[in-house]
């Protein structure tokens, strides 16, 4: 059993615990790596507008660069959530300018701190997983594309936040990357039922599936390509949702004890899996 453990896709913001006290408690836990991806503009106390986007892009990678240079063992991710691209269109009078301000001004940051070294991946981009507007799905499928094309050209991973369609999400995810001509194995599917791993890894994909030992216990000894994420949310107002990143260790473990998850698939999805995806040792 290891003694170790990484949180593939975790959040922090400026009105819950903050960035500092949940790395903290991670590393203090025994985490080795977070990737900390970045959240929505209210999380920073902005407005869900085009500046308060912006902004937050700029707040998150400073933040999360600097609890990486405190802690170490931190990557980040900066990216825009299908829900909050959702947001933009809906509260616009003309959503195509919306789009072309995000892709010509908003993607081209976004490159420009994954080439400074202040971004380490791309996410979480994606398609909405909610009912939403044509517009809507549409501008998240072109802004998938782009940032798969910008993290091909300059490096790093992207994670992937969509419906839970199986086959049908996987065949788009398919396309995607196959157009932007990004590698299969720098992508990860985040927040993807276990049930449903298998599917992504054989296709070479990577995926995460929630660190409680009921979902993880769900793997058996099908553990491919598969990352164990937090997915916390740092939001006061929901207090330990998803879960806190301390945990993943300690939810893995059980799971192993009560014979639901490979003693090695424990190794793998805490360790070797996400050494391997992110390219640093966890």
């Amino acid at each position: 059993m290891v003694d170790r453990f990484a949180d593939a896709h975790a959040h922090a913001s400026v009105v819950g615990l903050g960035y500092g006290e949940v790395v903290r408690r991670f590393r203090a836990a025994g985490g080795g790596l977070i990737a900390l991806v970045q959240l929505s503009p209210g999380s920073y106390g902005l407005s869900d507008s085009l500046e308060g986007v912006a902004r937050s892009l700029e707040a998150h990678a400073n933040l999360c660069d600097r609890v990486r240079r405190e802690y170490g063992g931190v990557l980040c991710l900066g990216g825009l959530h299908p829900a909050t691209v959702d947001k933009l269109l809906r509260s616009s009078r003309d959503p195509a300018t919306v789009y072309r301000e995000l892709e010509k001004g908003y993607m081209r940051r976004l490159e420009s701190l994954l080439r400074e070294g202040l971004l380490d991946g791309l996410g979480e981009f994606g398609r909405p997983h909610f009912p939403t507007v044509p517009e809507s799905w549409a501008a998240n499928e072109l802004l998938l594309v782009r940032a798969l094309e910008v993290a091909k050209d300059v490096g790093g991973v992207v994670h992937v936040h969509s419906e839970n369609a199986g086959l049908l999400t996987l065949g788009g995810l398919k396309l995607f990357t196959d157009r932007a001509g990004i590698p299969r194995w720098r992508v990860l599917a985040h927040h993807v039922p276990p049930s449903q791993a298998r599917l992504y890894a054989e296709e070479g994909f990577y995926v995460s599936v929630v660190g409680r030992s009921r979902v993880v216990g769900e793997l058996g000894s099908e553990c491919s390509n598969v990352l164990v994420e937090s997915d916390y949310l740092d939001d006061p107002r929901r207090p330990g949702v998803v879960m806190y990143p301390w945990e993943i260790g300690r939810e893995v473990l059980r799971a192993v004890e009560e014979g639901r998850l490979a003693s090695r698939c424990s190794e793998k999805v805490l360790l070797e899996n996400p050494s391997t995806f992110y390219g640093v040792v966890t």
